[in-house]
């Protein structure tokens, strides 16, 4: 089962990467396992989080690991 359908940034309507903001093909579906922006499902009262919370999520995430410096 390729990652992308696990991860929280893929949107299964319409096949396409919120990440990347592109529709994915079914090679890029099986080298999904590669990509480094994968994000597990969150939810919410039981509820998924919709893919652009996911990508907020995501690079809020990042935008703070830029900031660390040395320890």
């Amino acid at each position: 089962m390729p990652r992308c359908v696990k991860c929280g940034l893929f949107s299964t309507l319409n096949n396409e990467c919120f990440w990347f903001k592109k529709k994915l093909s079914n090679q890029d579906l099986a080298a999904s396992s590669e990509c480094p922006y994968f994000t597990e499902i969150l939810y919410e009262d039981g509820v998924p989080l919709t893919p652009y919370q996911h990508f907020l999520l995501k690079k809020q995430d990042l935008e703070s690991k830029k900031m660390q410096g040395p320890v």
